[in-house]
């Protein structure tokens, strides 16, 4: 005689009941993003038109490029410089010479300088060596220098329209499945969250990775266009922000953050007087050589045990914010840098290896006020904001606009990424 088993029974569909966990497990961690970051720090502000600009000072002082020198070895030296420099400088300036002696610009023709030891001491120069104007001397009873004009330099990025799109049809949206989605047993609301998350993925790596297209929405003969024929323009993300603008270092061995490489970043953030406080935004590559730096306090090698660090009653291993060479740095890490379908995968551009410094201070303007060193803009104006549109289409949306029975949910954003004072931001890697 058979015996009715559990493997017979288990064999029929649908007679042995199955223990399900009535929930979907979300794997792919798609929400800590860098665009949550900029949104959760209040860094959106509304544009009224799609290209936004913003003007930088030029530097109160010129460096001059050397390119003829007569007199070399004597008190008196007459210098060919750079045409910048020379409609910077007027006589009575004085000289920084490369060796630390000091000039006096005497008088300047064409496109040259006569430059005259103030302490009588001989001035050597040669073509390709730098000099700096650094101050001003004026004889008794003179009158005034030449005026001097400075002019701005204008930066500007775009916004990006970006969309997404989620459709479902009536059977399916009416069906029940096994899991809960929000608390609801239907497919419905899983599929709306993963566009809205794959929307606003998009939106976040668009402001980390993207080009600025040379293509605007304005163009009579743009040359990106989609297959409609209509103008298609990206915006620049900070990756190419800092790699066109700002300090960009590499580690004197891949992978590992050494007191040298802090020491370089250091001194190239003071050269261009850039703040005392950062954003860094990690990989894990960077993320796991800044912790090993700073964790690794028995290590002669890698952190002094003599003075570098004055631990008083606790050190907090899992570093998230640290003080060193007078600049704080507070770490984040990014999981869009590792992401194995975007940019961590072999053969794929070297982001995930990069640690990218923001300015967590404002930027002062000339007038005295603060703005943000790091933004989102987003298209707004007559009433109509579009940082974030939600629309429902179809025969079962609660106003139907036809009869086909689906529900579409179409997002819409018009956005793109804002970088003030880019030349203080950096790049590692």
């Amino acid at each position: 005689m058979d015996n009715t088993t559990k493997k017979y029974v288990s064999s029929v569909n649908f007679l042995d009941q199955r223990e399900i966990l009535n929930k979907v497990l979300d794997i792919t961690n798609e929400e800590s993003s860098f665009l949550d970051i900029m949104e959760l720090t209040g860094r959106s502000n509304p544009t009224s038109v799609p290209t936004y600009h913003h003007f930088v000072n030029e530097e109160l002082y010129v460096l001059a490029t050397v390119t003829a020198v007569t007199g070399s070895g004597t008190t008196s030296v007459t210098a060919t410089i750079d045409a910048t420099a020379y409609a910077y400088v007027n006589a009575g300036e004085l000289v920084l010479f490369p060796d630390g002696k000091v000039g006096y610009v005497f008088s300047k023709s064409g496109s040259s300088v006569v430059v005259k030891s103030v302490d009588a001491s001989n001035l050597t120069l040669v073509a390709a060596d730098k000099i700096s104007f650094f101050s001003n001397a004026a004889g008794e009873g003179s009158l005034s220098p030449d005026a001097k004009r400075w002019g701005v330099t204008k930066y500007y990025n775009q916004v990006q329209a970006f969309k997404g799109k989620f459709s479902i049809t009536d059977v399916q949206k009416a069906s029940k499945v096994e899991v809960e989605f929000q608390g609801k047993p239907f497919y419905m609301y899983k599929g709306q969250h993963e566009s809205l998350m794959k929307f606003r993925g998009d939106i976040s790596a668009a402001l980390m990775f993207g080009r600025m297209s040379t293509t605007q929405f304005a163009d009579a003969n743009p040359s990106l266009v989609d297959g409609e024929g209509k103008p298609v323009q990206t915006t620049a993300g900070l990756d190419q922000y800092v790699t066109t603008y700002g300090v960009n270092q590499s580690l004197l061995t891949a992978g590992s953050l050494s007191a040298a490489d802090v020491k370089t970043l250091t001194q190239s953030l003071n050269k261009d007087r850039c703040p005392a406080e950062y954003f860094l935004f990690t990989g894990t590559t960077q993320n796991i050589a800044w912790d090993n730096f700073f964790n690794a306090l028995g290590n002669g090698a890698i952190v002094s045990q003599a003075a570098r660090f004055n631990v008083q009653s606790k050190l907090d291993l899992g570093i998230d914010s640290v003080k060193i060479y007078g600049r704080t740095y507070h770490k984040k890490y990014l999981p869009l840098l590792d992401h194995k379908n975007i940019v961590n995968f072999t053969g794929g551009p070297n982001f995930k290896d990069a640690a990218y410094g923001a300015p967590a201070t404002k930027q002062k303007t000339i007038d005295g006020a603060m703005v943000d060193r790091i933004g989102v803009r987003y298209m707004a104006g007559d009433g109509l904001d579009l940082k974030y549109r939600e629309i429902l289409l179809g025969g079962l949306a609660p106003v139907p606009t036809n009869e086909r029975s689906v529900l579409e949910i179409h997002y819409e954003s018009i956005q793109g990424l804002e970088i003030l004072g880019a030349n203080q931001f950096f790049k590692l890697v």
